[in-house]
């Protein structure tokens, strides 16, 4: 079974983190575990990837919060979202059936990429300890957008170039109705969650301060 167990990253400038939208997962899933990782622990977990976190850090963020990301996913197991990600409605049960899943970004502007906000695992699956060896293995992960070599492009091409098939992919609206070009799903289909693309849209200085529920 996959932890009853929402991870959330902050890395930076915990002044700015945006606890109102990590309060919509806490107020809307009172039976799970909400836990927050920071600063302390990207200093103190002891991670496998810790060089290409140091070196990410002088580039994206948000890239050291995809590769905290994957080891989450393979030691902890859970639910991980993106920090600036609201929750819209109660987690259902069905959802975590499986033993992993993720949505796609969108179907329409973005087709094939599958996005990284939104990702779920059982503890110790192999498909995501392959993908933290990957990283290992790769002399140098800084010299791509964070999204190319860490986050959704290289979840992407681990899913195709190893044929995992235990990873259900959800619509994109389940997660992330509202797309950074734009597109806006309009259908009746339940949606769980919204993204603020802080990273993307550059407005993490103005979002921990918006009303967002």
């Amino acid at each position: 079974m996959i932890p009853r167990c929402i991870h959330i990253i902050w890395v930076g400038d915990e002044s700015k983190r945006p606890d109102n939208c990590i309060a919509t997962w806490r107020q809307l899933n009172p039976d799970w575990q909400v836990r927050v990782w920071g600063n302390e622990e990207l200093a103190s977990y002891g991670w496998v990837n810790a060089p290409h976190m140091r070196a990410m850090a002088q580039r994206e963020l948000n890239g050291v919060a995809d590769l905290m990301r994957w080891e989450i996913l393979y030691n902890e197991g859970g639910f991980v979202v993106d920090a600036d990600s609201v929750c819209k409605r109660p987690l259902e049960p069905w959802l975590f059936e499986g033993e992993a899943f993720a949505c796609w970004e969108n179907e329409l502007v973005r087709p094939g990429l599958i996005a990284a906000g939104y990702v779920a695992s059982v503890p110790e699956n192999p498909f995501f300890g392959q993908m933290i060896l990957d990283l290992q293995n790769t002399p140098r992960v800084d010299e791509r957008m964070a999204w190319q070599s860490v986050g959704p492009l290289f979840l992407t091409e681990c899913h195709r170039v190893y044929q995992y098939g235990g990873l259900s992919l959800w619509p994109s609206h389940f997660f992330i109705p509202r797309h950074f070009t734009g597109v806006e799903y309009q259908g009746g289909g339940p949606v769980f969650a919204g993204q603020e693309w802080g990273s993307t849209l550059n407005n993490y200085d103005e979002l921990y301060k918006r009303k967002v529920a």
